[in-house]
């Protein structure tokens, strides 16, 4: 089947608006791994377990979903746990480790327990995406969950908002979209290092609502920073 040709005035069009597609970004080495406090664990739904893994003394985690208690005896990916206590607290000094991988084509995310004399346990290994939108939800991310797309090294959103029509320069521009810009690149520049941040404004529609499409790319380890997961989905709402 021949492909259909774009008109003239299509091409016209798509010239203009990929011309006022704003861009914030710096670029480098993508980060890929994290280290961050054990409680980080209860912000993504995980609670901190010890007792028996294959029957040998172990530290593991279960969804807090799963209501685990000392006593319990389950089986998880063919292994069997037996809970012998829920951490309320944990060693001073002990960390979490976080470490991002492509794997099958897709985003992987392995947490190790790092006890204070530097020793690391497995904790769990998952897709990135699988987490990233538990964590999501558990936090309330509604902009994030709404705009995922995609995870690799990276995670990127999209956000979308009426129909696209003739894009507006960057002088016409309201003062909304010049800070959602502003403060996306603050953000890149002060905490992540690298990403990317594009904003392309069609104006309003007949009831004036406001018509654009944002994307972020940001490094999936950083997510999993809250402060910065939060900046993001403040952000993607503000453009609402």
């Amino acid at each position: 089947m021949a492909r259909k040709k774009l008109s003239a005035e299509e091409l016209r069009r798509r010239h203009q608006q990929m011309l006022n597609t704003f861009v914030r970004e710096a670029w480098g080495e993508i980060p890929n791994e994290l280290e961050v406090k054990i409680r980080s664990l209860k912000a993504w739904g995980f609670d901190l377990l010890t007792g028996l893994r294959a029957g040998v003394p172990a530290v593991f985690v279960a969804p807090q979903e799963d209501h685990r208690a000392p006593g319990d005896v389950y089986q998880a990916e063919g292994e069997t746990f037996e809970v012998q206590e829920v951490w309320k607290s944990v060693p001073k000094g002990a960390t979490l480790w976080v470490r991002v991988a492509m794997e099958d084509r897709r985003g992987v995310i392995r947490a190790y327990y790092r006890a204070a004399h530097g020793e690391e346990t497995l904790l769990f290994s998952m897709p990135a995406a699988e987490l990233l939108l538990a964590y999501f939800k558990k936090r309330g991310f509604g902009k994030l969950l709404e705009s995922f797309h995609s995870s690799g090294l990276t995670t990127e959103f999209i956000q979308k908002r009426g129909e696209q029509g003739k894009a507006v320069d960057y002088d016409h521009l309201p003062a909304l979209m010049r800070r959602a810009l502003r403060e996306a690149g603050d953000l890149i520049r002060k905490r992540t290092g690298v990403g990317r941040f594009t904003l392309v404004y069609f104006g309003k529609n007949k009831d004036g609502d406001d018509r654009y499409i944002a994307t972020w790319l940001l490094p999936t380890i950083h997510l999993f920073n809250v402060d910065i997961a939060e900046r993001v989905d403040k952000l993607l709402a503000a453009l609402d």
